[in-house]
Order: structure tokens, then C-alpha cells, then sequence
């Protein structure tokens, strides 16, 4: 009697970290970390979804422009890219801008925090990666760094907004699903293509996201367009079109763990241009996370530099 088994499905091995993944993780998480205050600055004339309707326009007609010779490379792919763009970037834009714009930065900043984590997880359950033991000690002292530097430990947050409380661990998930298939789709297919498809599908749920806006203050706030909010949308869509094509880019060759240990670099990153671009204030905590950030990427940058093995993905079922 014979047994039927379903194929295997062989994740992309992972390749030794050169000096250039390093620069591409670096550019991307000082964009995802600007992106913060820059949201708060966009809130002075925009509303949330109205932000994310100008990032995505934005990065989707750059990235369209620019990947236009390697689409073809998509071909039999785009519908599943757009509905991880829609689901994965879109949504978490929108969860993102609702939940800061309605929460606290206290709660903002530990669930940056816990961004990292989701990842990770993501890519074990879904595309079957294996973090050494550096990496979960990296992982480790990692979110005790963007624990401390968040406040929780020091501050009182007063009332707990449960709704926005959600709407920003709904971007942890959102943003980890969104890793993981990345990483499952980008087999034969260019990065810079994933990009491009995966920002249109974003595109496409925060336009009808829009009518939010409208029932609650209006897409436009407070009197007008200023500047500063302006100049906000256009970080956010640049920098979305560049952060996210270098994220593509590193995940097709770099297990999901090791862009989750770089990502707990974001809050620090973030602290950081709140304090230059909003004028917030430091703490003594931001140093104490900032250090603990600091080692964990040294303790990832310190795993032995060995080639990793292919690792089959679960036998799980298509989500899409």
C-alpha cells in the first residue's frame, strides 16, 4: 500500500551577510524608523489613511517606473503579490497610522519593538527557518532593549487605549505575514518586481480606507496643507519605495531572524528623529535600550559565518 505525499516545498537558502546586506539593512531601518515621527508630523494636515494614500501612490508609481523590464519576471505571481501587498503592507500601514495617531508613543514604541519577534516566529512557521542560538540570544537582548527604551518600566501610560492597543499589534502580525511570504514568493521572481506589485497592492486597500477618514475629521486637517506634513508624505512615499525594495531584496537571500535582529535598530532609530525632527525629549532610557540594541547586534554579527542548509517549509496549506 502506497502513500501519498504532498511535495516539498524548498525554501531559499540563505547566504553569508556581505557588507552590502548590511548597508541594505541599515538604509531600511532608519526609513521604517523615521517613519514614525514622520507619521506624526503627516497627522498636522492629513488624516491616516489619507498618509498612507500619498506614501503608496507615491512609491507605487516610482517602483513601477523603475521595475518596468523586470515585471515579466512576476508573471504567474501577481495576484498572489498583490494580495500580500494589500494584506500585508496596506493593512499595517493603516493599523500603524490609526493606532498612533489615537495611542501613545509608550505603547507605539513596544510594539515596534515586538515587530522583530513576529518576524522571526513568521519565518519558522511559515518558511521553515531555523535561528542559530546567536540569533535567539540576539533576538533576546534585543526586545530588552526596545523594552526599556519604550517606558513602560518608568512611565505611567495612564488610561490603556485598548482599540489603538489592537490596531498596532495588528501591524506586528500584518507586517510578519508579510515578511514570511515575501520570502516564500521571491523564488525566480526580481526583487525589485516584488517591490513594485506588492506597494500597488497596498495602494489598492488604502484607497478605500479613505472613507475613514472622511467620516471621522476629513482626509485634510486643520485649515490646510503644511509644509512640514507635505514634506512627511513625501519621506514616507520615498522611503517606502526604497525601504521596502531592499527589504525584498535582503529576504529573498537572508533568513527572516537575522532582518528581525536588524529591525530592533527601528525604535532606537526612531527615538532618535523624534528627538531631532519633533523635538521630543531623551531619557536615560533610550541609552540604557540603545545599548542593549547595540549588543544584540553584535552578538548576531558574531554567529559563526557557516552556510546554511536548505530547510523544507511546513507541509502546510497555501494561504494564498
Amino acid at each position: 500500500m502506497s502513500i501519498e505525499t504532498e511535495p516539498v516545498v524548498v525554501a531559499p537558502p540563505a547566504e553569508p551577510a556581505t557588507a552590502s546586506v548590511r548597508i541594505a539593512l541599515l538604509v531600511m531601518v532608519t526609513f521604517f524608523g523615521g517613519s514614525l515621527p514622520a507619521y506624526k508630523l503627516a497627522s498636522a494636515s492629513f488624516g491616516p489613511a489619507t498618509t498612507n494614500l500619498g506614501r503608496f501612490l507615491i512609491a507605487a508609481i516610482v517602483l513601477v517606473i523603475v521595475a518596468r523590464k523586470r515585471l515579466h519576471t512576476a508573471r504567474g505571481q501577481v495576484r498572489r503579490l498583490l494580495l500580500i501587498g494589500m494584506f500585508g503592507i496596506g493593512l499595517m500601514a493603516v493599523f500603524m497610522a490609526i493606532g498612533v495617531d489615537k495611542g501613545s508613543a509608550t505603547i507605539g514604541s513596544i510594539v515596534v519593538g515586538l515587530e522583530p519577534i513576529g518576524v522571526a516566529l513568521a519565518g519558522i512557521a511559515l518558511v521553515g527557518d531555523r535561528p542559530s542560538r546567536h540569533a535567539l540570544m540576539a533576538l533576546i537582548v534585543g526586545f530588552a532593549g526596545a523594552f526599556v527604551a519604550s517606558g513602560i518600566l518608568t512611565e505611567q501610560t495612564g488610561d490603556k487605549p485598548i482599540v489603538p492597543m489592537i490596531l498596532l499589534l495588528g501591524t506586528v502580525v500584518a507586517f510578519s505575514v508579510y515578511t514570511a511570504f515575501v520570502r516564500r514568493a521571491s523564488r525566480g521572481v526580481d526583487p525589485l518586481a516584488v517591490a513594485a506589485i506588492t506597494q500597488v497592492g497596498a495602494l489598492f486597500l488604502v484607497i478605500p480606507a479613505c472613507l475613514l477618514d472622511v467620516a471621522d475629521k476629513g482626509m485634510v486637517r486643520n485649515g490646510g496643507i503644511h509644509p512640514k506634513a507635505f514634506g512627511a508624505v513625501l519621506f514616507l512615499g520615498f522611503g517606502s519605495a526604497l525601504g521596502y525594495y531592499l527589504l525584498c531584496k535582503v529576504i529573498a537571500h537572508q533568513p527572516p531572524s537575522r532582518v528581525a535582529v536588524s529591525m530592533f535598530l527601528t525604535p532606537l532609530l526612531g527615538v532618535i528623529f523624534s528627538w531631532w525632527i519633533v523635538g521630543e525629549a531623551l531619557h536615560v532610557r533610550d541609552a540604557v535600550g540603545g545599548v542593549l540594541v547595540l549588543g544584540a547586534l553584535w552578538i548576531s554579527e558574531r554567529a559563526p559565518k557557516l552556510a546554511s542548509p536548505q530547510v523544507p517549509e511546513p507541509l502546510a496549506t497555501e494561504i494564498l
